[in-house]
């Protein structure tokens, strides 16, 4: 082969993996819309674009680009954090009764290898899979996905319980289909109910924030919750260990619970 036909094979190989990432970006995008149309009768947040889908698709390579493996393994829930904490969603009227709200995060532990080793088509199905499984357990407990980035969810919920059974019924999900693509796929979630405020949004930020350390705080396969959380879901949960831990961000010690999903 020529120099040029070299060339001209290499980016039509590049090419055939964008247009198979664009492609895949935007089925998920319209299955959200079909998703969140459904719920047409529970309050709703902004519906993503399909430029927002294929923007969430290319922001895995930026980020093992600008963040290299470590920092890309932990940016999806700290820029969903730091998402919500400029844009400030309109949550209050998803609170409970009484003004509170839970707020779920989860993502993919070693997404990074992961995609390295699957390659950027391979990824694209695995994110496809991993977003049904999610979504499927969000919408049977009554949650609202705030944002997604990459392979990160925020999520809401009015109820404590509602937010331990959408957390517990992705992993279980995970668990009896666990097999080709998503043979080693572990997610980890972290949950933090606390009050929402119509201004100043300094209370809500600090909340989040609460929410996006106790889920870094998760291994793969986890279900990691606050003191708040456990108190406000109930009796039935089974708690596997508690751990004492520095959050970065919140003054003081915090006691984490891994809950039993199994």
């Amino acid at each position: 082969m020529t120099t040029v036909e070299i060339v001209l094979t290499a980016v039509s190989g590049a090419l055939a993996v964008v247009v198979a990432a664009l492609w895949a970006a935007l089925a998920r995008a319209r299955r959200r819309v079909r998703w969140l149309e459904d719920r047409s009768s529970r309050p709703r947040l902004s519906v993503p674009t399909p430029s927002e889908a294929v923007r969430t698709v290319v922001g895995t390579a930026i980020k093992v680009r600008d963040h290299g493996v470590k920092g890309a393994l932990r940016s999806s829930i700290d820029d969903l954090a730091l998402w919500a904490d400029v844009e400030r969603p309109d949550l209050a009227r998803l609170a409970a009764g009484d003004g509170t709200l839970t707020i779920m995060f989860s993502d993919i532990e070693g997404s990074t290898e992961l995609n390295h080793r699957l390659g950027d088509r391979g990824w694209v199905r695995l994110l496809a899979k991993h977003d049904r499984i999610v979504t499927t357990a969000v919408e049977a407990h009554a949650g609202h996905v705030v944002k997604t980035q990459g392979d990160g969810f925020m999520v809401a919920f009015a109820e404590a319980s509602e937010a331990v059974g959408a957390a517990l019924d992705v992993e279980r999900s995970l668990a009896r289909v666990r097999s080709g693509r998503l043979a080693d796929v572990r997610i980890r979630i972290g949950a933090h109910r606390g009050p929402v405020v119509h201004r100043d949004g300094d209370v809500f930020g600090r909340n989040v924030a609460f929410a996006a350390r106790v889920a870094g705080q998760a291994d793969g396969g986890e279900v990691l919750v606050s003191d708040a959380v456990l108190e406000a879901a109930g009796d039935d949960l089974v708690v596997l260990e508690t751990r004492l831990a520095e959050l970065k961000g919140v003054p003081g010690v915090q006691r984490l619970h891994v809950i039993d999903w199994a």
